[in-house]
């Protein structure tokens, strides 16, 4: 009843897709999705902080489906061979309440924050603009260089 995309579901896609165009046809949902940013109930993020790091609980409904993002952030991860930062989401049913869908979303995070900052680059750049800086060197800028790479339909 409940589908399931693990990472290895999202890496395929991407693969077969191209990760520049997954990246920009990603944009064109999200701006389809700010376009109708009012239908959207929103609250702030549930955290619970620890001596150690924070998870939180992100949630929104559009009245139709209702989801929630489950995201941690601990830096001490590193040093036993763990992700800093996981993440999985789920998609529900208002009228019946039953969950749709089970996502993994730490890759999925990486691939919607480059088209997000695409996205934004979009509207806000100057039209003549040509160069974009990347500050830091993490792996979240590798997904920002393509999202802004040229052949990726972005300039």
């Amino acid at each position: 009843m409940v589908d399931y995309i693990g990472i290895e579901r999202v890496r395929e896609l991407v693969a077969r897709v191209g990760t520049g165009r997954f990246i920009e046809g990603l944009a064109t949902e999200i701006e389809s999705d700010y376009r109708r940013w009012r239908e959207f109930e929103k609250s702030p993020r549930h955290a619970s902080h620890s001596s150690v790091g924070v998870i939180e609980l992100m949630p929104t409904s559009d009245g139709r489906q209702y989801s929630f993002k489950y995201v941690n952030g601990h830096p001490k991860n590193t040093a036993a061979g763990l992700l800093t930062v996981t993440a999985f989401g789920v998609l529900a049913d208002v009228d019946t309440g039953y969950p749709l869908l089970l996502s993994e979303l730490t890759f999925s995070t990486a691939l919607r924050t480059a088209a997000t900052s695409a996205l934004a680059a979009r509207w806000m750049a100057r039209p003549s603009s040509r160069v974009m800086a990347l500050i830091g060197n993490g792996a979240q800028s590798e997904f920002q260089a393509i999202a802004f790479h040229p052949h990726a339909g972005h300039s």
